[in-house]
């Protein structure tokens, strides 16, 4: 199926490659500080490709998680 222009599976495929990805590299810097840029860097990008971004804003356009996703 096409959504967006897209084929979904190549946008799933996409973003789990970037978000396995990035984990991964994340996970081996020494900088904690680089390493939380990459992983919010990379969900910026892996919401944007569905457009799940624009859907998770509320009414105000403010978004409704009120605090990023941490990683374990």
């Amino acid at each position: 199926m096409i959504q967006n222009g897209r084929r979904r599976r190549t946008t799933a495929q996409s973003i789990a490659a970037l978000s396995i990805g990035g984990m991964t590299v994340a996970r081996t810097m020494v900088d904690r500080a680089l390493a939380d840029e990459l992983r919010a860097a990379c969900m910026a990008v892996a919401l944007n490709l569905d457009g799940w971004d624009k859907k998770s804003k509320s009414k105000s356009g403010k978004s409704k998680r009120s605090q990023p996703l941490r990683a374990a």
